[in-house]
């Protein structure tokens, strides 16, 4: 047997491994990585003097210090109530109807995900939407679905709020006011046409309840705390937009940053450490290494080949064919391998069909983060929607998530669509 295809056999262990959950996905990647490396000496694609410094080669440090950073910001933000006590103060405004509070939550739950996880955006905006529903007696359902779908949409916004953002923008060598640039005007257009299909179906229960007695103070435990943290937080994102001009790598700055919050903004590190995603973090790391040793092998190379061959059929539609593609397949693997094997492929397909690399990177963006939204395993938020729904008693099967959500998502990435073929220039 060859050794492309050894690589392939690697490659498609790790995608079983990942779709059936036999382990968790970080599992699944180490040992993708693991047989990656144990391969690639016997093949001579490593060398053992210099493996561990051909390892690191292959890993992309600047993401994972970001990715660590951003994760240690947000966490840190999260715990001391910021995000609920906006909650609270927007559904103060809304006043006694349950389905304007609902659209609120929603719109929150947009600008939530462009700071935090998807999953941490999912676990508050769902345990503030089952509170709201108590107060006003009403079916919390739909509300919670399109959160769901809509933290996909805010992990659009900027260049931190989502990893396949990270990713991308890091291979690209994107700036975050660049970045910020293309994506939030899609953002808002996506939020903004999504709102039309939502309003009808959410908060067609419940009764009027005049809410203004709720003090949205009482979620701060610590107001000094709070403000100190505020401090760090807005730092780290004027950083992020001058970094242009300071010349700083973003995860230096992430990192920076994160040690500021852990020193000013918070009395218990430990416990913010055992909170970060440290699965995503050995996950992406791995894959770094499992997507090199396809690289070096030949197999990405051969599946470049395959795609330039649609491409060249109309180049002019293929960055939005691409889209629909990696929306696809992030309906059912995790958009951060999916995102990571098609980096190098589309530099291939580039080179082959003379398509802008840019473009093709922004459909990978577009289709990577909103895809997740067609199943309801498609993204962790998903997931946790479906699993605080079923706590509460109201469980949601395939059908009817298929039935609300993919008409939704559909739309969607059609407007995402004529967004890289009319906006970006495609």
């Amino acid at each position: 047997m060859n050794i492309t295809n050894i690589f392939v056999l690697i490659f498609a262990l790790v995608l079983i491994l990942l779709v059936t959950e036999r382990y968790h996905r970080s599992v699944a990647a180490l040992i993708g990585a693991l047989l990656t490396i144990l391969f690639g000496v016997e093949y001579g694609l490593f060398h053992l003097p210099n493996i561990l410094n051909e390892i690191i080669d292959l890993i992309d440090v600047n993401t994972i210090l970001l990715a660590v950073g951003v994760m240690i910001l947000a966490e840190a933000i999260t715990r001391t109530g910021f995000f609920e006590f906006i909650g609270l103060w927007l559904a103060k405004l809304a006043g006694s109807s349950f389905r304007r509070v609902s659209i609120i939550l929603i719109v929150l739950t947009v600008f939530i995900t462009a700071f935090v996880t998807t999953i941490t955006a999912m676990v508050i905006m769902g345990a503030l939407t089952i509170s709201l529903a108590r107060r006003f007696k009403a079916d919390p359902s739909w509300a919670i679905i399109y959160e769901a779908v809509m933290t996909n949409v805010g992990g659009l916004m900027f260049m931190i709020s989502s990893i396949p953002n990270m990713i991308v923008a890091a291979h690209l060598n994107l700036e975050f006011i660049e970045f910020t640039k293309i994506s939030l005007p899609l953002t808002l257009i996506l939020a903004l046409a999504s709102l039309p299909y939502i309003y009808p179906t959410v908060g067609r229960t419940g009764e009027p309840v005049k809410i203004a007695e709720a003090n949205p103070w009482t979620v701060i435990e610590d107001k000094h705390m709070f403000y100190r943290a505020m401090i760090v937080f807005v730092s780290a994102i004027t950083l992020f937009v001058v970094r242009d001009f300071i010349g700083v790598p973003l995860g230096l700055i992430a990192i920076g940053c994160a040690i500021g919050m852990l020193a000013l903004g918070t009395r218990e590190p430990e416990s913010i450490f055992s909170s970060i995603d440290w699965g995503t973090i050995f996950f992406l790391t791995a894959f770094y290494v499992i997507v090199g040793g396809l690289e070096k092998s030949g197999v990405l190379a051969l599946l470049a080949s395959g795609v330039s061959l649609i491409s060249t059929l109309n180049a002019a539609i293929f960055p939005a064919v691409n889209m629909w593609i990696c929306a696809a397949t992030s309906s059912i693997v995790d958009n951060i391998p999916v995102t990571m094997i098609l980096i190098p492929v589309m530099d291939y397909v580039s080179k082959l069909a003379h398509i802008p690399l840019r473009t093709l990177g922004w459909s990978m963006i577009f289709g990577a983060n909103l895809g997740g939204s067609i199943t309801p395993i498609g993204s962790p938020a998903s997931i946790i929607a479906i699993g605080i729904l079923r706590r509460e008693g109201k469980p949601v099967g395939w059908g009817e998530w298929l039935k609300r959500c993919l008409p939704l998502v559909s739309i969607q990435l059609l407007l995402a669509s004529f967004y890289i073929l009319f906006a970006l220039g495609a």
